[in-house]
This record gives C-alpha cells, structure tokens and sequence, in this order.
C-alpha cells in the first residue's frame, strides 16, 4: 500500500481548522508514520471533528466491531484521537494537529519526530499562519506587568484567566519544543514542565499520563516559575481557554517562525505593547535582554548626560509585558492597542472562525 493511505490521511488531517500542510521533504508524512499503523490512518480518514461514540465509528468502519472498537480506545490513549470522557461513557473526536495530536505525542518524541517538526512547522507557518485573521494563539502579558491597571480586560489578566471557573481539572505538561531541543541533542535551561491545559483537555492528558495534574495553588506558582524564567504566555485564542503555551526564543518553534517575519506583531494576537518613557531611561539594556523577540532597541541621544535610551520597535513588539517589571527606572509599560483583537468565546468558536476563513480563502483562489 506504500504512502496512499498516509497522503490519505494527511489530506484528512489538513482539513482540520489549523491544517496540516504538505512539505517538499515529505516530512508530514514521515510523521504520520510514526504515529499511526496502516490500520489506525485507515481509522483516522473516517473520523471528524464532532464527538462520537466508538461504537457509531466501528460500525461504519470494514472490519471486525470489536477490533475497531480496541483500536479506537488504543489510539486515544496515545494521543492520535481525542477522547471526551461523559457519564454514558466516551467520546472520540479528530483533533487538529497543532495544539492537538502533537503535543498529545510529547512522551515519544526522539530525533527524527523533533528533526521532522522543524519542515512541518516551516509550512504550517507559511500556509496556515501567515497573513491569516484568526490565529490559534494570542499573547496575555505576563502577571506582573499589568499592576495598576483597573481596566483591565479579565481574559488578558493571566492568573484569572487560567483559572477559569476555579473547578478545574488542571495539568502541567513537558514542552514538546524543549523535550525536541534535548532529542536533537541542545542544551535546555529553562524550565521543562510549562505547557499548562484546562479543562475536558487537561482531564485527556492526565487520563493518558502526559501531564501532572495541578492544584490551584500549583497552577498559581507554576505562573511565578514560567515568568521568572522569562517565558511568554500564549493561550488559546479565547476568552475560555484549553492551554497556554510558555514559549522562550531558545527553543520554541513558534519563536523560531516570528522571528523570521519582518514585522512579527503583525502576525500575532495582542492588546498591548510596551511603551519607554524617554525622560527616564538610563539605557541600561536590561530590557533588551528580556525581550524574547528584539522588539528593543538602543538609540543615541544628545542632551544631558545620557549617550543611549531604548525604544520599543513597533512592528516587532507583541505585547508581552516581560520588559516591564525589569527596569530599575520603571521607565517601561504596557500600553492598550486602539485597536484590539477580537477575542473569540472559547476553543469552538476559534476553530470555527478559522475554518470559515480558510473556506473563503480556498474558495477566492
């Protein structure tokens, strides 16, 4: 059967909202394979983005039920369906692969899986990140930055934003970019447990083993851990979120992507950005050195005694805040966008804007 089945289910895989892109290396490919049998892909092309049960799945499928049914469980369990866990019992769903079957693949990542994501990532990107309206990720400025703000949106204030209701469930995950960093052999000193999920999703990875369930008292230090470290949130495009990514420029394939735009704030979700007050910057560049994007710059000055001060480079800036509580001047800050990002109500309606967009998009071409 050679690679018709996994073209297969690629073909079904890039139909999702976030996509799964075609690679001149064939690297998605490479991928699949090592995720999925001939029998689990043949499963995987029949199965859509809408709950079911495994036995409504099994029965359209040509084979024997009950193996269908063992299978489709086995594939939950290693992350290549997403299972929904109700009273009357599970339900099973096709996920996208980006904040999807991935990162649910964290624990069997070697070399080749991390060397493969480098080429799947770089077309991702350029087809289904770039330029497009609706992303998967926005910004939320980290916790510190905010302090004084009274008006304050409460999905961009992060510690009321994951937590949510405050009923949970929890869970704290490696980073499967820095678990790739380690697999290609590189050095991580940043910390490894930062992907964070909420949730029916962190109730799927604690179920399966992937990530280490969290009090509200944890979920609140693991915030102070994540900032310390320099780490920028970026949560589910939502006011209601399902996972919040803590991305470095070290390591992380969202990073490694930005910073290739020329102007990467055009490319990311925010509602503020970092603003320098001139007249008190001593040009100390402890900012620059916070800063994971370069948004910061030194430029010289005239007057007085200084030589440099910073200034923020707009088109770079994305709104994080870590400049902010570094600064010895309290010469930095963060400013509200006029224009602020439409913030979709939760993961579904995310998904939908961008399937929407990519059905337009395909349809105009």
């Amino acid at each position: 059967m050679g690679d018709e089945v996994y073209i297969k289910l690629r073909e079904h895989i890039d139909k999702m909202p976030a996509g799964y892109a075609k690679t001149e290396s064939g690297a998605e490919i490479k991928m699949l394979k090592k995720f999925y049998t001939e029998t689990q892909a043949k499963i995987a092309v029949t199965i859509g983005p809408m709950p079911e049960t495994d036995e409504t799945i099994a029965d359209r499928l040509d084979m024997d039920r009950e193996t269908a049914i063992s299978e489709i469980r086995k594939m939950a369990s290693e992350g290549s369906l997403f299972r929904v866990s109700t009273p009357d019992g599970p339900l099973f769903r096709h996920p996208n692969f980006i904040m999807g079957l991935y990162e649910w693949h964290v624990n069997v990542v070697d070399k080749e899986v991390a060397e493969l994501a480098d080429d799947i990532y770089d077309s991702l990107f350029e087809n289904h990140w770039k330029g497009r309206k609706t992303k998967q990720l926005r910004v939320v400025p980290v916790d510190t930055s905010l302090n004084g703000k009274s008006t304050v949106k409460s999905y961009d204030i992060i510690r009321d934003l994951v937590k949510g209701t405050g009923q949970g469930p929890y869970a704290a995950a490696p980073c499967i970019c820095r678990v790739e960093q380690i697999k290609k052999g590189n050095e991580v000193e940043r910390p490894m447990e930062t992907c964070l999920v909420f949730g029916i999703v962190a109730q799927y990875y604690i179920e399966n083993g992937i990530g280490k369930e969290l009090t509200v008292d944890q979920l609140m230090e693991k915030i102070d851990e994540c900032e310390e470290a320099s780490l920028v949130p970026f949560s589910t495009n939502s006011k209601d979120i399902v996972n919040m990514c803590m991305c470095d420029k070290d390591s992380c394939q969202l990073f490694r992507n930005l910073r290739k735009f020329p102007k990467p704030a055009e490319e990311i979700h925010a509602a503020f950005y970092a603003f320098i007050d001139n007249t008190s910057c001593n040009g100390c560049m402890k900012c620059t050195k916070k800063c994971q994007i370069d948004a910061i710059f030194k430029t010289k000055v005239s007057a007085g005694k200084k030589t440099f001060i910073h200034e923020v480079d707009m088109d770079r800036c994305i709104g994080c805040g870590l400049c902010v509580d570094i600064c010895p001047q309290n010469s930095l800050s963060m400013q509200e966008k006029e224009v602020l990002p439409d913030v979709p109500e939760n993961a579904l309606e995310m998904n939908m804007r961008i399937a929407t967009e990519r059905m337009q998009l395909e349809t105009m071409v």
